[in-house]
């Protein structure tokens, strides 16, 4: 089952441990410097690049050997190991083709990202690839159990990778994917990678889509975003190859899919809870753990605002105790999205907690009921609702603002 959660432990004890835990934000960058002239020399150089960098992961995964992939297969520690074989070519380029023009018909979720798609890697006719189960939680460091704590699975690969999923709420149908990618050098911040997506019972049956780095607004943070359709319930692949020094290394996770997501999913009914409003206390620090609360996202219940027949963004977050990977900004987010859209929609934040003020003070936290009632299982989201009441977008982890300004965008625009 995905998550391997920590949520049935005690709300209190649960969230209180995370708030004495300081988050480790590991960034190794890695430059490569230029000695061209021009930007027109620069833009030239690129593609060679990438294409040496096609040919070295070719040149690994050729001549019958397994390369890297068995290689891992053989070393890895963590967890349970499987071994996906893709399919002969001539067999994939069928469904490969029908794969990536459902791909292009998609909407990016970085729009304004101008990367290359070529030169990414990929699944040859062959070759094996080891697939990592979620890890235990004692099998991990305090700062990656920081991760299981708040409800995300991370994959330790036992030779320097680790995989965190930040959307662990899935079932059958589109889902946003996103994943925090932690090499030997540090956070992977490749700007765009392919991933091979397929089901555990027809490797045949396989999809390639693109992942997208997406950095915080702190600058050091950040994951890589793609889409990726689920036709089935069952346990799926998802092959990440990753550019690395000698090519690419090609890790799998495993990912089952249950029958439903416990949080809303898009066509759902918002549910019109009853949160709190600035005339239901006496202190906007009563409603936020952030240390300068925007008024305009306390004005309107979640209620009302589901019911107002017009759209509304929502945002579940505690933005003074942001204390992991996939945690950010958010409702600072929200913020930006109201000033550019006005009285267009509403907007409403919720706390994770019912006494934020208390809990900035260092009293025991309480979660509010309105997280079971939305059936959230991890630490943030958000939702854009259209006029009708029905959730039109979600966002598992944080989700930046151009993300959530395209949803709203496209929800107005009806």
């Amino acid at each position: 089952m995905i998550g391997i959660l920590n949520w049935l432990r005690a709300p209190g004890s649960r969230r209180w441990s995370i708030l004495m835990v300081a988050a480790a934000a590991a960034l190794v960058l890695s430059a490569c410097a230029t000695s061209s002239d021009d930007d027109q020399q620069q833009q030239q150089a690129q593609p060679q690049q990438q294409q040496e960098g096609a040919e070295t992961a070719a040149d690994s995964t050729s001549g019958g050997e397994p390369a890297t992939a068995q290689t891992r297969a053989d070393s890895t520690s963590s967890g349970r190991i499987g071994t996906v074989r893709a399919a002969d070519q001539d067999a994939q380029e069928q469904p490969q083709a029908a794969a990536e023009t459902q791909q292009e018909a998609q909407p990016d979720p970085q729009p304004a990202q101008s990367q290359e798609d070529d030169g990414m890697g990929g699944m040859e006719g062959g070759m094996s690839v080891g697939i990592l189960e979620a890890a235990a939680y004692d099998d991990l460091s305090p700062r990656l159990q920081l991760l299981l704590d708040w409800g995300y699975p991370v994959y330790d690969s036992g030779d320097g990778y680790t995989i965190a999923l930040g959307t662990p709420d899935l079932a059958p149908g589109r889902h946003r994917i996103s994943l925090v990618i932690e090499g030997p050098a540090g956070l992977v911040e490749t700007p765009a990678m392919r991933v091979t997506v397929l089901p555990d019972d027809a490797p045949g049956e396989m999809q390639e889509v693109v992942a997208r780095f997406a950095r915080f607004p702190d600058g050091v943070r950040g994951f890589h975003v793609t889409y990726v359709e689920f036709a089935t319930v069952g346990r799926w692949n998802l092959i990440l190859h990753i550019p690395s020094e000698d090519g690419f290394e090609d890790l799998g996770i495993a990912i089952d899919i249950p029958d439903d997501t416990a949080a809303p999913s898009v066509g759902d009914a918002a549910p019109a809870s009853q949160s709190r409003t600035l005339i239901d206390v006496a202190n906007i620090e009563d409603l936020s753990t952030g240390d300068e609360p925007d008024p305009g996202l306390y004005l309107v219940s979640l209620a009302d605002a589901v019911e107002a027949g017009k759209p509304l963004v929502v945002v579940f977050a505690s933005p003074g105790f942001c204390t992991n990977a996939f945690c950010g900004p958010q409702a600072e987010v929200l913020s930006e999205i109201r000033s550019i859209y006005g009285d267009a929609a509403n907007y409403v934040h919720v706390d994770l907690y019912e006494n934020p003020a208390e809990v900035k003070l260092g009293a025991e936290p309480i979660e509010t009921p309105i997280l079971e009632e939305w059936g959230l299982h991890t630490g943030e989201w958000t939702f854009v609702v259209n006029a009708d009441g029905v959730v039109a977008a979600r966002f598992e982890a944080f989700a930046p603002l151009d993300e959530v300004e395209a949803a709203l965008a496209e929800v107005l625009e009806g």
